[in-house]
């Protein structure tokens, strides 16, 4: 962009009249009070803005207020109400079809009041990042917290008065060209809200920093992208553990069976409706008081059926040396180590998807190294934050053992009442114990990360040993040219051997 705001006046006459471009009905200070806020937490975000109007406009967007008109850009300013029309379309009109957003807004409203701000800065960077968008004008905080700290008339009245200056103006040249960068940059993007925006704001209350906000929203992204490579649905493979009775998933849910019998116990919800029949209006005792009291009164007595379902144990063993996939591949946008966390997310889905007829339980396992010590901690938390969904309803969790040899044993013992997968990501290259188990009901995957492009080898006996890298393996030149399809391939084939 040519323009600059080289002065603190055009500084200010671009917040202004920006923030006299916010689609509201009537704007008047109260309106400006609320979007001041979201401005300050985005200029903490990022030191350079879009156009003021768009953080309001995003935010009440998100939290559910309908977008009105904006006050008509005066005619002296053509190129100014071409680029505003133009954001109306391409920007404004996309956020508000977006099937994202009303997870957003949901997510939005659960967060602490004190919190909905730094929310609504991290969509505005979210959506400026998915768009593309770098043409953002430089702001020095102190200089944008002087401005915003005056009266709300004050700033409507400087704002229309810098928008009804005839001629050349450095601050509107400037605002125009947010807006016709931020139409071009909304055109050419894919989509300007997704599951990670929704995701990281639901977690948005236990992140601690930066780094870990980041390294979450990459994980989602991971998933995201390997998700869409997966076809919509696959086939089970036919097992041979029968089924054993389950608990319910929701202790308020009705009893499997009808009724099924009448009986002299029970409660009053269930009493034949035939015995009130012995009530009468005299205050005195009547019949249905004594056989009330004699226990004879009828009740309807339910069939307690006992719910069966196949019990699966899905554990991901993740070694100390994992930390050796921090590394980025050429091809790839995330790290390994990222990657692969969103792998366990998207296969976690998948197969709830997939397998929701079975009781499902899902083990996320980080070993301790030979000293004690925790190099995965970082990695830990964040698995914690990504399966926190499914470990609320019970059927994920994320723990720590000292070493492979417990994880087995514990496998082997689940593997008594369900049947079990083990998936260990390995980035060292050496899993012996995992290649050559001998006789064992748990069926074992090693994802090697030891170099760019992953591959699978799954151990179901002694005599069965597939690995995605052989050359009679399907798609196996072009695992090894490109890492990225590397990725999609082993993801393809766990969500298979899972089932």
């Amino acid at each position: 962009m040519s323009t600059e705001l080289r002065s603190p006046q055009d500084t200010e006459r671009w917040l202004c009249a920006g923030l006299c471009l916010i689609r509201h009905e009537d704007l008047t200070a109260d309106a400006l009070t609320s979007a001041v806020p979201w401005l300050l937490a985005t200029l903490a975000e990022s030191p350079a803005l879009p156009p003021p109007a768009f953080i309001a406009d995003l935010g009440r967007l998100v939290a559910g207020v309908p977008l009105a008109p904006s006050a008509p850009v005066p005619d002296t300013q053509p190129r100014l109400r071409a680029a505003v029309r133009a954001y109306d379309d391409h920007v404004l009109a996309r956020l508000a079809a977006e099937p994202h957003l009303e997870a957003v807004s949901a997510a939005l409203a659960r967060l602490p009041e004190t919190l909905r701000p730094r929310g609504v800065a991290f969509l505005v960077a979210r959506v400026l990042t998915r768009m593309g968008f770098t043409a953002g004008s430089p702001v020095s905080p102190a200089l944008a917290r002087r401005v915003l700290e005056r009266p709300p008339s004050e700033l409507l009245q400087a704002g229309y008065t810098a928008l009804r200056e005839s001629g050349t103006s450095t601050a509107l040249d400037r605002l125009t060209e947010g807006y016709e960068a931020m139409a071009s940059a909304a055109r050419r993007a894919h989509a300007l809200l997704g599951d990670a925006e929704s995701f990281t704001l639901e977690n948005l209350e236990h992140l601690q920093g930066k780094a870990q906000r980041m390294a979450l929203e990459q994980a989602v992204e991971a998933a995201e992208a390997l998700s869409r490579t997966l076809p919509p649905k696959l086939r089970a493979r036919p097992v041979s553990t029968a089924p054993l009775p389950m608990a319910l998933e929701d202790e308020a849910a009705f009893p499997q069976g009808g009724f099924s019998s009448v009986s002299n116990v029970g409660s009053l919800e269930n009493l034949v409706t035939s015995e009130l029949v012995y009530m009468e209006d005299e205050p005195n005792l009547d019949l249905f008081d004594v056989r009330y009291v004699e226990g004879e009164l009828l009740y309807y007595t339910r069939d307690e059926s006992i719910s069966v379902r196949r019990r699966r144990v899905i554990t991901f063993v993740l070694p100390p040396d994992l930390v050796d996939a921090r590394v980025k591949d050429a091809g790839v946008r995330w790290q390994r180590v990222v990657v692969s966390l969103g792998l366990l997310l998207c296969l976690v889905r998948r197969l709830s998807l997939w397998l929701g007829s079975e009781e499902l339980h899902f083990r996320a396992v980080f070993l301790h190294a030979h000293d004690g010590s925790a190099p995965l901690e970082a990695e830990r938390g964040l698995c914690e934050l990504l399966l926190r969904e499914w470990r609320a309803r019970g059927t994920a969790e994320v723990v720590t053992a000292a070493t492979l040899d417990d994880v087995l044993a514990d496998a082997e013992a689940r593997a008594k009442r369900a049947r079990v997968d083990l998936v260990l990501l390995d980035a060292s290259s050496r899993v012996e114990k995992m290649s050559h188990p001998g006789a064992s009901r748990v069926e074992r995957h090693v994802l090697d990360l030891s170099g760019p492009s992953p591959r699978v080898r799954t151990i179901r006996d002694k005599r069965e040993d597939l690995d995605s890298r052989k050359s009679e393996a399907p798609m196996g030149a072009a695992l090894n040219n490109d890492p990225w399809e590397a990725w999609v391939g082993v993801t393809l084939e766990l969500a298979q051997g899972l089932l």
